[in-house]
């Protein structure tokens, strides 16, 4: 089993990696824009011209499909990093994630996490698919980083308060082993003193081969 990622800013060394955080960067500023800019119908237009055009010109170079294929064409990186960066929800160099930051302790994870206007559900405030997406991806990585791997057999969300948009939010999440294979995992979300949300998540491990991450 590949070893998981001692943090996440294990990659930021790598030019590669760095350029591919500036452009996610870029990405993310471009979707706030659109959310946030009452844009003129004949610019919109434009605009939508103008992002085919580039989505285009991508096409010249390798195309992959989904973390496998990242993870042949890049196979120094390993699983692990591809899957830290480009996982949805919250990968580093996913464009459509908030900016999320995280360090590793012992069966623990700490880091905090910005919402911008395009993550709004309530007005003013974070859509709660998003507040649950995030919680259970750090309960993920708290479990990858005991090295075990797995998926979510049952994840449970109690929202205490509205999440702020715009608001530096603390995250955490402390796993506890269960057994050989499960893994239990809870997290919770503040703003400055105020508790927004907490969850809890059981992690089964998995066989990676099946799905063509390692050979069987």
């Amino acid at each position: 089993m590949a070893t998981p990622l001692a943090d996440n800013t294990d990659s930021t060394d790598d030019p590669y990696w760095r350029a591919r955080h500036q452009l996610a960067l870029a990405a993310r500023q471009l979707n706030e824009k659109l959310i946030s800019t009452d844009i003129p119908p004949e610019r919109a237009l434009e605009l939508s011209n103008e992002l085919s055009c580039l989505a285009a010109s991508l096409n010249r170079f390798p195309q992959v499909e989904g973390l496998v294929g990242m993870a042949r064409q890049r196979p120094d990186d390993g699983i692990d990093t591809i899957m830290g960066e480009f996982v949805a929800m919250a990968g580093r160099s996913h464009p459509c994630s908030p900016d999320l930051t995280w360090d590793a302790e012992p069966h623990c994870l700490r880091g905090t996490v910005t919402f911008s206007q395009a993550f709004e559900g309530p007005p003013g405030h974070v859509h709660g698919g998003w507040v649950a997406g995030i919680l259970d991806h750090l309960m993920g990585m708290t479990h990858v980083h005991m090295g075990q791997p797995g998926m979510t057999s049952g994840l449970t969300v109690r929202y205490l308060k509205p999440t702020p948009l715009r608001q530096l939010i603390k995250i955490s999440a402390v796993a506890e082993e269960l057994d050989q294979r499960r893994t239990e995992v809870k997290a919770e979300m503040r703003c400055g003193d105020s508790l927004t949300a907490t969850a809890s998540a059981i992690f089964v491990q998995v066989d990676r081969a099946r799905f063509g991450i390692e050979p069987a």
